[in-house]
C-alpha cells in the first residue's frame, strides 16, 4: 500500500500541538481486556512492568497524561473503556479526573457453537457506541473538543496526545485516520492495512491477510467527533476467534473497531517508526521486549531533551522527560545522565 503519509511533518506536529493546547483534543483508552495471556490475575493495566519502580501499565498512563497537561497549560480530557468484569479495579487504580465507561459482554461458544454460560467483553469495535450512549460524547462537544484519539492500555508506546496525528488528521481533514508500522516479516501475527474497493480496510492476522500487504495496524486511531455521531447506531459483525479457557478451546465473538473504516468518507494512514509508536503486550514473550522498547524510549527522550547521549545500563526517566516544560528544558540543556536508576525532573 503506498497511499499514506509519513511521520514528522513539522507543520502537521505544529497544528497538532495548538489543536491540543486549546483543548480540542480527547482521548479514549481501550482497558477492557484482562491479563490472561499474562499469567496476570486482574485487568491487563495492573500489569506491572517499567524497568526500574515496576510501575504498571496504568500507572504509565496516568502518569504520562498529567505530564502533558502540564506541558500543554490545558486539562487534558482521557475516557477509558472498561467492562463490566473490571470496570471496579480500574476505576480504583486510575485518577478520579478521568472519565469512565463499559463496553458489553457476550456469552462464549463451545467448538460445536453451543452457547456456553460464562460471557466475555464483546471486543473493541462498540467503543464509539459506547462512549456516545455514556453522555460523554455531548460533555467532550459541549467542551469543544472535536477529535479523538483512541489507543490501547497495553501498548505503553502510545501517545495518548500525540501531535503528530493530530496534526495530519486535522490538515488532512480526515474523519479517521490510523497510525501505521512496517510489518517485522510476512509471518508477523498482526493485522494489515490495505485497500478493497477503493476503501481502507484492515484484516486481522487471524482471517487470512492479503500477503502481500505489509502495514501493521497498530490500533492508534483518531476520529473526528463528526463520524463518531455518524457511526453511533451502527451495528458492526461479530468476529468468532479462538481462545483458551482454562486449557479449553473456546470461541469468543468481538467486534473490531477497524470495521468502522468503511463508513468513513476520508481515512487516512500515518506510517511511523515502529520503536517510537508501537510495542504491545500481549503475553509473558512480550515483557522483555517491551521494556527495552521504554529504556530505548528514555534514551531518545534525554538525548533530545540535553542534547547529551545517555551511557548504556538501564535507567528510567520520570514522565516529565517526555512532555518537559520551558522550565525542565532550560534546567536539564547539556546535562548528563545521573547516576540514579530512576531520574526525576
Amino acid at each position: 500500500m503506498d497511499t499514506y503519509i509519513e511521520a514528522g511533518n513539522l507543520d502537521d506536529i505544529a497544528l497538532g500541538r495548538k489543536l491540543i493546547s486549546e483543548g480540542k483534543v480527547g482521548c479514549i483508552v481501550l482497558a477492557g481486556g484482562d491479563g490472561s495471556r499474562l499469567g496476570w490475575s486482574g485487568p491487563k493495566g495492573t500489569f506491572p512492568l517499567s524497568l526500574v519502580k515496576q510501575k504498571n501499565l496504568f500507572q504509565i498512563l496516568s502518569e504520562r497524561v498529567d505530564a502533558a497537561s502540564k506541558h500543554f497549560c490545558q486539562e487534558l480530557k482521557v475516557a477509558v473503556m472498561t467492562s463490566p468484569h473490571n470496570e471496579l479495579v480500574t476505576q480504583d487504580a486510575l485518577p478520579k479526573h478521568f472519565h469512565f465507561f463499559s463496553q458489553n459482554l457476550v456469552p462464549l461458544l463451545d467448538m460445536e457453537e453451543n452457547v456456553l454460560d460464562e460471557a466475555r467483553p464483546n471486543g473493541n469495535g462498540e467503543v464509539l457506541k459506547c462512549f456516545y450512549e455514556s453522555g460523554l460524547f455531548a460533555e467532550w462537544k459541549n467542551a469543544g473538543i472535536t477529535l479523538v484519539q483512541v489507543i490501547l492500555v497495553d501498548n505503553p508506546l502510545a501517545e495518548p496526545f500525540d501531535p503528530n496525528q493530530v496534526g495530519a488528521h486535522a490538515r488532512l481533514d480526515a474523519e479517521v485516520s490510523v497510525k501505521a508500522v512496517k510489518k517485522n516479516s510476512p509471518n508477523e501475527n498482526v493485522g494489515v492495512i490495505g485497500k478493497k474497493e477503493g476503501k481502507l480496510c484492515i484484516v486481522e492476522y487471524s482471517e487470512s491477510p492479503p500477503k502481500d500487504w505489509n502495514l501493521a495496524n497498530t490500533s492508534l486511531f483518531c476520529f473526528s467527533m463528526d463520524f463518531i455521531e455518524k457511526v453511533k447506531d451502527v451495528e458492526l459483525p461479530l468476529h468468532v476467534v479462538k481462545k483458551f479457557l482454562q486449557s479449553r478451546p473456546v470461541l469468543k465473538r468481538e467486534t473490531f473497531i477497524f470495521d468502522l473504516l468503511r463508513y468513513a468518507s476520508k481515512a487516512e494512514v500515518i506510517l511511523y517508526p515502529r520503536h517510537e509508536t508501537f510495542a504491545p503486550l500481549k503475553n509473558r514473550d512480550d515483557v522483555g521486549p517491551v521494556q527495552r522498547a521504554l529504556l530505548e524510549r528514555d534514551k531518545s527522550a534525554f538525548l533530545q531533551l540535553t542534547g547529551t547521549k545517555p551511557e548504556d545500563g538501564i535507567f528510567e526517566l520520570d514522565a516529565s522527560f517526555h512532555y518537559p516544560t520551558e522550565a525542565i528544558k532550560q534546567k536539564w540543556q547539556g546535562c548528563e545522565l545521573p547516576k540514579n536508576s530512576y531520574i526525576e525532573p
